[in-house]
């Protein structure tokens, strides 16, 4: 992955992702495969081990894990 790719995909995840999955949790009663599950199918993006690590670390702080 280069740079630019690397910089747009932590943008995209800080203003678009991070939000709407925050707001899918609270609504939900999920687990952590469920959250990967709705960001990869709701924005249509693959599973990068960044996007994954990423979606961890919300849940885990969200849910205070």
């Amino acid at each position: 992955m280069n740079k630019e790719t690397h910089i747009a995909e932590v943008h995209m995840f800080d203003l678009d992702i991070a939000p709407a999955l925050r707001d899918f949790m609270g609504s939900n009663l999920c687990d952590l495969g469920e959250c990967i599950d709705w960001v990869l199918y709701t924005f249509e993006v693959p599973a990068t081990d960044f996007l994954v690590d990423r979606i961890t670390d919300e849940f885990e702080e969200f849910f205070g894990v």
